[in-house]
This record gives C-alpha cells, sequence and structure tokens, in this order.
C-alpha cells in the first residue's frame, strides 16, 4: 500500500504540480512533407490521350453522361495529393496480401487478369482475382477486393449467404450522412457484374471488403444479373456515338455540378470548345 494510501502523507504540504507551457507544433511543413510533396507531386497535364474506342468497368454507375465520356476523351480532374497516391497504394498492397493468402490456401486460380470485350460497347479491364470454392471444386469465382476505412465498413449491411440477398442490400446502401458511400458502393458492385459478364468465365463471384483499420473484411457472394449490368451497358452504347463527333454529352447529375459540368450544363457542346472553358471555372 501506498504511503498515501496508509494515511501516512500530509497532502497539504505536497507540492502541487506545475503548469507546463504548451508547445505549439511549427505550421511550416518539415523536410519529409517536402521532400515526399516534391517528389510524388501530381504534375499531369488536365487533359490526357483521347482514348477512340473501348470503355473501363470505372464507367459503369456513374449518374453523369458528362463525367462518363469526358473520362474516354482524356478529362483528369484535380490533381491527386500525395496523400491520396498513398491511399492507393495501401489498398494494393492489400490486395496483395489477399492475392498471397488466396495462393497459400490452394484456391488461387489466377490474379489480376484482363479482359476485353470486343462487341458493343466494347469494354477491356482487369480482375482481381479467379478462385475456385475450396469444397466444391467444380466452382469458379470471380472475386474483387476493396479495402475500406472503419467509417465505411459500418456502413455496410450484413452479409448473407444467398447472393441475390448481397446484391439487393449493397446497391441500396444509404446515400445519407456526411459519409456518405451508397454510389461508390454501387459502382463496385457494377464493377463487379461487369466482370460477370463480359469475360464469361463464370456466373459467380464475390466482393471482399477489407477495414484497413482493424483488418476485420467481409464477403459478399455476388452471382451474374443481367438486369442490373445490361442498362449500364445500353447506355455506354448511346455514348459511343460522341467519340467520332467529339461531342460532349449535357450534363446529367442530379445535384452535383462543379467543373465541366456547369460549362453549358443542359446542352452538348464541343470538346476543344469545353476544353477552352473549363480553366475558367476550374
Amino acid at each position: 500500500m501506498s504511503p498515501i494510501k496508509r494515511g501516512l502523507v500530509d497532502l497539504s504540504t505536497m507540492k502541487k504540480p506545475t503548469l507546463r507551457k504548451k508547445v505549439i507544433s511549427p505550421t511550416t511543413k518539415n523536410w519529409l512533407e517536402m521532400v515526399r510533396d516534391e517528389k510524388f507531386e501530381d504534375k499531369r497535364p488536365l487533359w490526357g490521350e483521347v482514348r477512340t474506342r473501348g470503355w473501363r468497368p470505372s464507367s459503369l454507375g456513374d449518374p453523369c453522361d458528362r463525367k462518363t465520356i469526358l473520362g474516354m476523351f482524356g478529362y483528369r480532374g484535380d490533381p491527386i495529393s500525395t496523400k491520396l497516391k498513398r491511399i492507393f497504394a495501401m489498398g494494393n498492397h492489400i490486395e496483395d496480401i489477399w492475392r498471397d493468402e488466396f495462393k497459400a490456401m490452394g484456391i488461387l486460380l489466377a490474379a489480376n487478369v484482363r479482359f476485353t470485350h470486343d462487341g458493343s460497347p466494347g469494354i477491356s479491364g482487369e480482375y482481381d482475382l479467379l478462385v475456385r470454392h475450396p469444397y466444391e471444386t467444380n466452382r469458379r469465382f470471380v472475386g474483387e477486393i476493396k479495402s475500406i476505412n472503419d467509417r465505411g465498413f459500418k456502413k455496410l449491411p450484413e452479409p448473407s449467404l444467398d447472393p441475390e440477398v448481397n446484391l439487393q442490400a449493397l446497391m441500396n446502401v444509404a446515400d445519407t450522412g456526411r459519409y456518405s458511400i451508397g454510389p461508390r458502393i454501387r459502382k463496385y458492385m457494377l464493377q463487379v457484374q461487369s466482370y460477370l459478364y463480359y469475360p464469361k468465365v463464370t456466373d459467380e463471384g464475390f466482393i471482399l471488403f477489407d477495414n484497413k483499420n482493424t483488418q476485420d473484411f467481409l464477403l459478399y457472394p455476388i452471382n451474374l444479373t443481367p438486369d442490373i449490368i445490361l442498362p449500364e451497358s445500353e447506355r455506354l452504347e448511346r455514348l459511343n456515338e460522341y467519340r467520332p463527333k467529339l461531342l460532349v454529352p449535357a450534363c446529367t447529375c442530379v445535384d452535383h455540378r462543379e467543373g465541366p459540368c456547369i460549362v453549358h450544363t443542359s446542352e452538348e457542346i464541343p470538346l476543344d470548345e469545353l476544353k477552352a472553358l473549363i480553366p475558367e471555372v476550374a
């Protein structure tokens, strides 16, 4: 027992602790921040090369026709910050860890599988994994791995063994709140559907969310659902008409208009004219 608890110390005679002066952190960047920013600064021009054919799976699910076609016309948008680049890199590392674990489990068939669909609308991409079922070896799954922080992870629905239940739950994640993940999750789901629909390797897949704060994960089995992917395929086919004309369609955003979406919002506009106007409003 301590002297205080035994009553052997007179608390009134003890020296009171002195207040320490609060140290204010410097506002200037340290040498590491400055070197990293200089090394990894996004120095790409605002516009890149125009893609004359083919769409990426990431084009699916964008609510704005203008933003979708501008991605194909080489528009890069705001520079990517050093921090965001690091977030992307950490996500890639998490994918590598899972790939190695699936390989160690003896069920990995292929990783980073590229595919090209030459039909209409024409789409090419790369999915993370092709694995076999560990107990039913004739079954194959296309797998997609997504890292997510703890805030987003807690907004995910409870996984089900029923792929249809998972599909409906993930497609209906709420858009409300300060940290809305609904639109992002729906784009992920459309990507998985494209990996099942276009390469035609299997009708079964899954999306695995890895909580990068806690290393917890959730696995959602997903089956091919043509009713989900076909409307998006038709939209890309319609947007193909703008490619040879180098014409940009009207903005179809609901309530989010910025950058190229505030120039002649409700009208088609030639690409060169839009390029000339974007620096004035960016």
